[in-house]
């Protein structure tokens, strides 16, 4: 975006209320806040913090678009078949990684649209150097600290960042108001944004006078900090090696480092720079010490189907390459299976397989417990989330009956009045928005044990065509057989 040509700025208050101004004439930055804000809250376990991650990445096409590419280059992907999900992705290089790396690709996204220039590319490359130096400084530490700090690093350059975007001439003035417009706007934006108390601590401009840090949280700030200061030095046009001498001296006291360790890390880290950029099809921007980089291969991208785009998808949302993306997924689920691969990987690899592959608005795996016979939500993906729980015991409904005749059903229009009488009276309750909808029993030695749902907003009349049926009914197999192994191990 081309801004207004204005005069050398001297207050650092009006620069930020420029700025601030022609953020919201633009429209602001809502979806960039909105899905930053998903990404830095999600929990941090291993079961309902890996679905709500993948939730929120794919809730967004081109951001799944783009992590899956970046999970197909060679320095992420370590000689493992290609990656075609974003739940495979999460196992595969780690939740905390995912997180850290969607966080990047949004700020890529958010920012980079807005402002085509030269300031702006060269911004985001200093975040991103930023925070992979951060991420380079906690090497072995908990790999949470490590990406939390990576993730700070970048968020204290939301401020320059936006000032890029919307003031650019301001960049080249470098002045102490720009610093302090910039630290305020980036204060401003983790405020408005409501991300997580413990990020925006960790992005909180420290004192002049550094010390040790006494715990992990104080360890996220100093290294963060540290990285953005190491990072702005390394930028800078001229006069680079004073600039990093006094950063290396205000930071001794946490980080005393001798230079042979630094110099690794910093090369390092503009290694896995280039990398990120190389993968997001970004040319690199040229590093300080480029002689390590160009051994690096220059084709690392490996081909992966991905979900088609928006515009490419027919009238109730399955995309046009719907039987390329269902199959790598029935080979991804295979895969992970013939591995011994956790259950959990299984059920979301198939799950976000049949939810992305035809553009289901929501779909669950619904298990019966058989100390109850209640059935209830395993797992799922869509909004709003799908939360059975209900038992066939007595009912004489439309599931009863397909569960316990383990027959597959589709329903393409919930309102037409047969099929309406038919539902159990819970459905109209707990699947309102649902005008369509698919189930398939899973049944193990002539038992039903559980169910998949998958449902639309839209009327369906179609319905599926015979082969992407054979192709979720083979999914389906690839649960079972998950069960089959779970149960082996315990009770489910």
């Amino acid at each position: 975006m081309a801004a207004a040509h204005l005069p050398s700025w001297t207050d650092s208050e009006a620069l930020q209320q420029h700025v601030m101004d022609a953020a919201r004439a633009a429209g602001g930055l809502p979806s960039v806040g909105y899905t930053l804000a998903r990404l830095t809250r999600v929990l941090e376990s291993e079961t309902e913090g890996v679905q709500e991650l993948a939730d929120t990445i794919l809730a967004d096409v081109a951001l799944t678009q783009r992590l899956l590419r970046l999970a197909n280059t060679l320095p992420y992907r370590q000689g493992t078949p290609p990656v075609t999900t974003v739940t495979r992705a999460i196992f595969l290089l780690g939740f905390d990684q995912v997180r850290a790396a969607a966080t990047t690709l949004v700020l890529l996204d958010g920012f980079l649209a807005r402002g085509h220039g030269m300031s702006v590319r060269a911004e985001f490359h200093r975040a991103l150097l930023a925070g992979c130096l951060a991420r380079e400084l906690l090497a072995g530490a908990d790999r949470q600290e490590v990406e939390e700090a990576a993730i700070a690093a970048m968020f204290r350059h939301l401020g320059r960042l936006l000032v890029a975007v919307f003031a650019p001439q301001a960049l080249a003035e470098n002045s102490t108001d720009l610093a302090l417009a910039s630290e305020r706007l980036t204060e401003r934006l983790l405020r408005d944004w409501s991300l997580p108390d413990r990020l925006r601590a960790a992005v909180a401009l420290l004192p002049s006078r550094v010390a040790a840090p006494r715990n992990a949280a104080e360890r996220i700030r100093v290294a963060a900090q540290f990285a953005e200061a190491l990072a702005a030095s390394l930028s800078a046009p001229c006069d680079r090696e004073p600039a990093i001498a006094q950063v290396l001296a205000r930071f001794a006291p946490a980080f005393a480092l001798p230079r042979s360790q630094l110099q690794d890390i910093i090369e390092a880290a503009i290694r896995r720079a280039r990398e990120f950029e190389m993968a997001c099809g970004l040319m690199p921007q040229t590093p300080p010490r480029s002689p390590v980089l160009d051994a690096l291969p220059q084709e690392c991208e490996i081909a992966a189907p991905t979900v088609s785009p928006l515009a490419e998808r027919d009238a109730i949302g399955r995309p046009a390459n719907a039987r390329e993306v269902l199959l790598a997924g029935l080979a991804d689920a295979a895969e992970s299976l013939a591995r011994g691969g956790n259950f959990n990987t299984v059920i979301q690899v198939v799950l976000e397989t049949i939810y992305a592959g035809l553009g289901f608005q929501r779909i669950a795996l619904v298990l019966r417990d058989p100390a109850t016979g209640h059935y209830r939500t395993r797992a799922s993906f869509g909004t709003p989330r799908p939360a059975f729980l209900f038992t066939t015991d007595g009912a004489r409904d439309l599931f009863a009956a397909a569960l316990a005749k383990s027959t597959d059903l589709h329903i393409g229009n919930v309102d037409a009045e047969k099929i309406r009488k038919a539902l159990p009276p819970w459905f109209a309750r707990d699947c309102a928005h649902a005008r369509s909808f698919v189930l398939l029993p899973l049944t193990l030695n002539g038992i039903a044990v559980g169910f998949l749902y998958a449902d639309r907003a839209l009327i369906d009349p179609d319905g599926l065509s015979a082969e992407e049926l054979n192709l979720l009914r083979a999914l389906r197999s690839q649960i079972l057989l998950a069960l089959q192994q779970r149960s082996a191990e315990r009770p489910l």
